[in-house]
């Protein structure tokens, strides 16, 4: 419970910064969209922040559920929604991805994009996260985990180095800000310790920054195949990148793919 809370009140920090964040990146959109498209309704998205993917899927006239434990994450999907008149198609959850339990038990998707499921420290915990997820779909429903391909000469390179990893200015505010990282590696318990610190340089000289760690805990192909195996499910496809390029050792994601059994 400790942890929950400690994750939940991260979450809360970085929700301010999360769209301007992540404003460049829509890579995993069109794959995503289009593997809702083939499934059909209704649409699971675990970990859904302020709703970077939902909406394009709303938009498209998905049926989606979005779950999160962050309310501040939910309360600016929910804002965005709002004021693009989607509401009404969207279910938003503030509810833990372990323990989550929806009345609809039928999903045909849903997906778990941009490291999510590694935020979840342990072996244990991501496979309790996969099996949720897994209990939530139809037979026949399909599931995609997007992971980062751990790459370890990369991985020990930054390992404890300060380095600046983005910049932007806020339009709300006008304040430059600066985006930190520091990761640090445990190789053994395959743990990378990440914190972003994000500092504002207002137009009147004042400066803030706000610290957000996290915890990623990465796997191996392997590893992740098996554990969506024990989750219950079974491993269609395997890609490298958003493109449905095959998995390779040297590919910047991990994508898997993989389906429930039909009864």
């Amino acid at each position: 419970m400790h942890e929950s809370i400690q994750a939940v009140a991260a979450f809360d920090r970085f929700a301010r910064f999360y769209d301007d964040d992540y404003r460049n990146y829509d890579d995993d959109i069109e794959a995503i969209a289009m593997l809702a498209e083939e499934c059909g309704e209704p649409v699971l998205e675990l970990g859904c922040g302020t709703g970077r993917v939902l909406l394009p899927l709303a938009a498209a006239g998905h049926r989606v559920t979005g779950v999160d434990i962050s309310p501040a994450l939910l309360a600016r999907a929910a804002a965005k929604l709002n004021q693009q008149g989607l509401a009404s198609g969207v279910q938003l959850v503030e509810a833990d991805l372990r323990t989550f339990d929806l009345p609809q038990k039928e999903f045909a998707f849903a997906f778990c994009t941009s490291n999510t499921l590694m935020h979840f420290a342990t072996a244990a915990e991501q496979l309790v996260v996969l099996r949720n997820a897994a209990r939530h779909l139809r037979p026949g429903g399909r599931l995609l985990v997007d992971l980062f391909n751990p790459d370890l000469p990369r991985l020990f390179a930054v390992d404890g180095l300060m380095e600046l990893a983005d910049r932007w200015q806020d339009v709300q505010t006008g304040a430059e800000v600066l985006k930190w990282s520091v990761r640090t590696l445990d190789l053994a318990e395959q743990r990378q310790e990440t914190l972003f610190i994000y500092e504002e340089i207002f137009v009147d000289g004042g400066a803030q920054r706000t610290a957000c760690p996290f915890t990623l805990r990465f796997l191996w192909r392997s590893e992740a195949e098996l554990m969506l195996q024990l989750a219950g499910l079974l491993v269609e496809e395997v890609w490298g990148d958003f493109e449905g390029a095959p998995y390779a050792g040297d590919s910047e994601h991990l994508v898997l793919i993989a389906v429930k059994p039909e009864a």
